[in-house]
């Protein structure tokens, strides 16, 4: 039979409990399961513990005081303070900007935001519904969003009623055209549906919105039209300003309204350079001399010829391995006629392609948030 262990008496119960409290008396105090304490923001001193993510003083001071008052747990609350400390973490997570990119916790600061009433946070619950923010997208849940945008911010509720129009419509082969309200983006190669509700938002002020027609825009070679919005959604959309931009240099659209018009004719020697480097870089009733073309292409360049000068530089926007011409991407470019106005540099993989801001809600950072990312 096996043998029964004594019940431990009254005394050493005790006994054991007092010790198991010395034990815990003696543990460091961040070992021990206590609420830490609310920080008040304005004890933070230079010397305060620091965001691991945050990479100067300042940065870091800034964002202890917004955790602190987004979580605060003083009696009275600040709740204008709280809202709004809720929304701009929510935004700089969500963004990656002073802290790492976090959307399930940027969805988390925008739903706290909300209920605190504040008026933007139903834009970014519903990009988060449009998107996902970590987890699988549920774009029709954004419609209630949307609406409730519209009281604070139309333009931006009618882009992102165009947004979520757009993430579910069905995938199109081919390209539409206007006549039957559909816009074809060869920039995502996705059908953009809805085209009046787009321009809707863009004659409501939504930089979102200009900055997609512009995208249009230079899908189909329209340059003058595209650097015109982009233009216009420049002072809040940074990728929209880049594009304009992107547009000036490459294609010499102007402020004025000009395109090409402030470039010099070519003289006669340059055109007929150009005309002979072609022949060899074809091989057009002459052997293909690719060494010959690019010479003759530096030497219709040197006389101010735009079509030498944008040749060479997608010769050498492509080296091969070692260095020198890649063969391979000369025979490519032997028939591309840059003085075609629909032809894109960005169509063939030589250059910066046109940009998009990373989210709806970017251009709501504060702009010393979005500049110190540059620095």
């Amino acid at each position: 039979m096996p043998v029964r262990q004594p019940l431990p008496t009254a005394a050493a119960v005790v006994q054991r409990s007092a010790a198991l409290a010395v034990l815990l008396a003696a543990l460091p105090l961040q070992a021990q399961l206590f609420e830490p304490p609310a920080i008040d923001p304005g004890q933070l001193t230079p010397a305060s513990p620091t965001a691991p993510a945050a990479d100067n003083p300042a940065q870091s001071q800034a964002l202890q005081q917004l955790r602190s008052q987004a979580d605060s747990v003083q009696r009275p609350p600040n709740l204008a303070a709280q809202r709004d400390a809720n929304w701009l973490l929510g935004l700089l997570a969500l963004h990656g900007l002073g802290i790492p990119i976090d959307a399930p916790a940027a969805q988390i600061r925008f739903q706290a935001a909300q209920r605190l009433g504040h008026p933007m946070a139903s834009a970014g619950l519903a990009w988060c519904a449009i998107d996902g923010c970590g987890l699988p997208p549920n774009p029709p849940a954004a419609r209630p969003w949307i609406a409730q945008l519209r009281k604070a911010d139309a333009a931006r509720a009618i882009y992102l009623e165009w947004l979520l129009a757009a993430r579910m419509a069905p995938l199109r082969v081919g390209q539409a055209d206007g006549r039957n309200n559909r816009t074809s983006s060869a920039i995502t190669g996705v059908p953009v549906p809805e085209k009046a509700l787009l321009q809707q938002a863009a004659r409501a002020g939504s930089p979102q919105a200009q900055l997609e027609l512009g995208l249009a825009e230079v899908a189909q070679g329209q340059y003058q039209t595209a650097y015109g919005l982009f233009r216009s959604a420049s002072h809040r959309s940074p990728a929209a300003a880049a594009n304009a931009q992107m547009i000036q240099e490459r294609y010499g659209v102007t402020p004025s309204g000009s395109m090409g018009m402030n470039r010099p004719t070519p003289p006669a020697a340059s055109q007929r350079w150009l005309e002979m480097a072609r022949r060899y870089h074809r091989g057009d009733g002459v052997p293909a001399n690719y060494t010959e073309a690019i010479r003759l292409y530096q030497q219709a360049a040197a006389s101010g010829h735009p079509e030498a000068k944008r040749m060479l530089e997608l010769i050498y926007s492509r080296p091969a391995p070692g260095g020198g011409i890649d063969i391979g991407w000369m025979q490519q470019l032997a028939n591309i006629d840059l003085s075609r106005p629909q032809f894109s540099i960005n169509n063939l993989g030589g250059a910066q392609p046109f940009l998009r801001d990373p989210t709806p809600l970017y251009d709501l950072v504060p702009a010393e948030w979005r500049n110190a990312a540059l620095r």
